[in-house]
This record gives structure tokens, C-alpha cells and sequence, in this order.
């Protein structure tokens, strides 16, 4: 028997739409992993340009077509922290360049790396989105 005057337990908010940030986790990924085994084979200091240029001004000119679409529309909900964004990107493209680095002398060691990154972005993604939003 529950007493009326207590208040009822508050449950964590889920996050809007989880399975469509599931979705665009999984996307990214799979994006991002064709991207690096694409270069397969090319000096880490290439594949670091290319695919820095892909995190880091592909990806925030996207955001800005998509904002520039919803322009007349008022913006509800979280959005994604720019700094924590871009510090989850660093440390992404780090690890992927120290795992090309050691895995250089193995044969299609960049492939590996690519299927790591697919599977990182698309499994650890949707798992650390809800620190990479405020509000």
C-alpha cells in the first residue's frame, strides 16, 4: 500500500528519440571506419589530416546545414556541448592514431583500426551521449 501524501520516486529522464541517437551513433561509425580503411595503408600523419578533417570541419559544417534548415523552428531539448564534442573527438582520433602507429607492421593493421573505430563510435557512442549534452 502506497501512501498518497509521499511524493513518488522521480525517474531519470530518458533521452529523446535514444533509438534515433542510436542510429546516427551507428551511421557515424560505419562512416568514419569506411573513411580510415579507405586510406588503408597511408602514413599515419595522412590519415590524422583526413580524418581530422572529417571530425573536425566536415562534421560541424553538417550540423550547420541542419541548423540553417530548422532556422524558423524554436529548439527544444538538450543540445551538444561543443567543447565536450570536440574533447570526445580528440580523444578518438588519438587512439585511433596510437592503435594505426602500433599496429603498423601488422598486416592490414589499419583495418583493424577502422573496424575498431566502427565498432567504438557505434557502441560507446550512444552510451557517453548523454555527457556530451547540456541543457
Amino acid at each position: 500500500m502506497t501512501r498518497q501524501d509521499l511524493p513518488l520516486p522521480r525517474r531519470a529522464p530518458a533521452i529523446a528519440g535514444t533509438r534515433s541517437v542510436t542510429r546516427v551513433y551507428l551511421t557515424a561509425g560505419l562512416i568514419m571506419g569506411a573513411v580510415w580503411a579507405w586510406n588503408a595503408g597511408e602514413p599515419v600523419w595522412e590519415h590524422a589530416l583526413k580524418f581530422g578533417l572529417l571530425l573536425f570541419a566536415g562534421v560541424p559544417l553538417l550540423h550547420l546545414v541542419r541548423k540553417r534548415r530548422t532556422a524558423g523552428r524554436p529548439q527544444e531539448g538538450p543540445r551538444l556541448s561543443l567543447a565536450r564534442a570536440v574533447a570526445a573527438k580528440g580523444v578518438l582520433l588519438a587512439a585511433a592514431l596510437l592503435a594505426s602507429y602500433l599496429l603498423r607492421s601488422t598486416p592490414h593493421g589499419d583495418l583493424y583500426v577502422a573496424a575498431a573505430l566502427a565498432a567504438a563510435i557505434a557502441g560507446i557512442g550512444p552510451l557517453l551521449h548523454r555527457h556530451l549534452v547540456v541543457g
